[in-house]
Order: C-alpha cells, then sequence, then structure tokens
C-alpha cells in the first residue's frame, strides 16, 4: 500500500533505451458492512438500503435506483446488491443478497346467501390455500360465521380470508349476503314532501324506488295498473293523484322476499283563486298545492302594489288587514318551478 513508482524501459535503435517512470497509488482497503435484508413480497413497497460508511453507490437489478430498492419492480427471485465506496486514501466494496417472494394468490370461496331468519353458525369452506386466517363481521378466525343479527331486515357483509406465505400476507374477499324477511308497510326511501307531509308527493309525481337490499333480481308492481319493471332502481311516474300500493319481489339465490310498501298517496297539483278567510275554518288560507320544495310567494293587489312577500310561504295569508277584492299571486319554488295567477277575497 502507498505510492509505488514504476519505470517501463524500452530498447530503442542502436544503443539508446528509452525510461519512462509511472507512479501507482495502491489504497488501503476500507472495511464495508450492509445491514442486512429480510425476504420481501413481490408486492411490498420499496425499501431503502443501508450500508457504512455512507456516501458510496448501490449497484443491482431492475428495481434498484440509488439506495432504494423495489420489490414490484424486480419481480420474484433472489438478486445480488452491491456497495462500493472509495476516495483518494482507501475503497471498500460488499455485496448482499435480497430474496423476493411471490405473493400467494388465495381464493376466499364463493359468495353466500342466506336468509335473515337463518341464524345457526355456517362453516365457510371453499377457501384456499388452507392455513389461512378469516376476519370480519360474525366470522372466527377460523372461518366459523355466526349471521349478525339484522332484524330480519337482512345485509351484506364482506368476510375477509388472509394467507401469509414466505412473508407475503395477501386478502380475498367474499361476500355474504342476508336476504331480508318478507315486510309490511315498509317505508319507501323517497324524499319527504315537506310542504305536504300527509302526501307523498303531487302529481305528476316522479319516484325512484329503492329495494331493502341490493344484490338481488326484482319485479316491481307500482300499483297504479302500468307495466311491472324488473330494474334494481325503477323511476316511475305517478301521473294521476291518488294512493298507490307499491309491492316488490325480490329474489336473493333460494330466498324469496315480498315486500309491501307503505302507501303512495299523491295529491292533485291545484291553485286556488278564491278564499274566503271569515274565521269559520274553512277555506281560511291561501293553500297553493303547488310544489313540495320551499316557495316563495309575492302578492300584488290589483294596482301592482306589493302587499305581501315571503321566501318560504307557509300556507297561511289569509289577507290580514287587507281589504276583499283580487290580487295577483307570483309562486316560485327551490327548483325554479313558477305559477302566477289571480286571487280573490271575499268575507
Amino acid at each position: 500500500m502507498g505510492r509505488n513508482v514504476l519505470q517501463y524501459t524500452v530498447q530503442a535503435t542502436g544503443v539508446c533505451v528509452s525510461t519512462r517512470p509511472m507512479a501507482l497509488i495502491v489504497a488501503k482497503t476500507l472495511p464495508v458492512t450492509i445491514t442486512p435484508l429480510v425476504p420481501l413480497c413481490a408486492n411490498a413497497s420499496p425499501i431503502t438500503l443501508r450500508a457504512t460508511p455512507t456516501g458510496g453507490t448501490w449497484s443491482g437489478p431492475r428495481g434498484l435506483s440509488g439506495n432504494t430498492f423495489d420489490p414490484r419492480l424486480s419481480g420474484p427471485g433472489t438478486f445480488t446488491l452491491t456497495y462500493s465506496i472509495s476516495d483518494t486514501v482507501a475503497c471498500g466494496i460488499a455485496s448482499t443478497t435480497v430474496t423476493v417472494n411471490a405473493p400467494p394468490t388465495p381464493q376466499a370461496g364463493p359468495d353466500l346467501t342466506l336468509c335473515a331468519y337463518e341464524t345457526a353458525p355456517v362453516q365457510l369452506t371453499g377457501a384456499t390455500p388452507a392455513g389461512g386466517t378469516w376476519s370480519g363481521p360474525g366470522v372466527t378466525p377460523a372461518g366459523l360465521f355466526t349471521p349478525p343479527d339484522t332484524r330480519l331486515l337482512g345485509g351484506i357483509f364482506t368476510l375477509s380470508y388472509t394467507v401469509n406465505e414466505n412473508g407475503c400476507a395477501i386478502t380475498a374477499t367474499r361476500r355474504v349476503l342476508l336476504a331480508p324477511s318478507p315486510t309490511t308497510n315498509a317505508p319507501l326511501q323517497v324524499p319527504v314532501c315537506e310542504r305536504f307531509p300527509e302526501f307523498t308527493g303531487l302529481a305528476p309525481l316522479t319516484l325512484t324506488m329503492k329495494p331493502v337490499l341490493t344484490g338481488g333480481t326484482y319485479e316491481w308492481d307500482f300499483g297504479d295498473g302500468s307495466p311491472r319493471s324488473t330494474e334494481e332502481n325503477p323511476e316511475h311516474v305517478f301521473t294521476q293523484p291518488g294512493r298507490y300500493n307499491v309491492r316488490l319481489v325480490a329474489r336473493y339465490a333460494n330466498c324469496v322476499v315480498e315486500t309491501s310498501f307503505a302507501p303512495v298517496i299523491v295529491n292533485r297539483t291545484f291553485v286556488p283563486n278564491i278564499i274566503t278567510p271569515n274565521s269559520d275554518q274553512q277555506n281560511q288560507t291561501f293553500i297553493p298545492y303547488f310544489s313540495c320544495q320551499t316557495t316563495q310567494l309575492s302578492l300584488y293587489n290589483r294596482w301592482g302594489s306589493k302587499v305581501y312577500e315571503t321566501a318560504d310561504y307557509r300556507n297561511n295569508w289569509q289577507a290580514t288587514e287587507l281589504s276583499d277584492g283580487l290580487y295577483y299571486y307570483q309562486l316560485k319554488d327551490a327548483d325554479g318551478r313558477t305559477a302566477k295567477g289571480w286571487l280573490t277575497v271575499v268575507r
């Protein structure tokens, strides 16, 4: 080690000899230590490589960038990683291997359908490879599934099956559907008619139907004589006022569920043209059956002067302190729909 001078001599023509010196510095060996690597999974996140002394460079397979190794880019296999460092007085080099294992491909088995009243524990089968662990609502690590109490409303539950092989933990899922029990007078999942809560809405009323539970096949009867629908969430228009009994037959594997919903009560769309605020409690206030939405009302006398206005009319205007006669109304709901006309006040 150290500085060494080498002489290179060559015989020229005649008696001439040419000599050239060359200085050769032999650096001392620098000890290098690499932090050991554990086996990785081919879908694991990148890791940071560490070695001492710091400041060197890494070289190796695809997936290596700087001091970061990404097993998702290298793929499965055993790879050599080399770390080298040098300066003017010393140099060092060392190598290590890293094993990247292919992840397992677990299968959790086919989806399972039970009826909500079936509460006995069920041993889950069909999962591969053997030896995995179950997790999720109502299931033991060994795969004994006890259906949760849904009060016969049913539900969809996702169970996980995790396999851990060679440092790779991979999870597959399996769906368990508990079909609801037949129901009478079930509430329809439709918007509330805020201005007239005694009705489902005003004709023509458009509703989007929703089953108690998704995941089945359906046959909707809207109760108004219209064709039945097999869509999961059909949109239906009730064109006429009336009381309609909506029924749904849903099939979930071997479970057939019939649901009779609460009646759809549709009132007519109607704006009266007269009120009689004479304290007999009949036709006392202006009640426009115009919209279920928040509604703005403006009222004017025959000469165009505004006599009343509110952004949220509550069906309570009775021309207090105003004379009998003809008034002009303008209605506008939150969706931008409008109506206008003349209203007579007679006491």
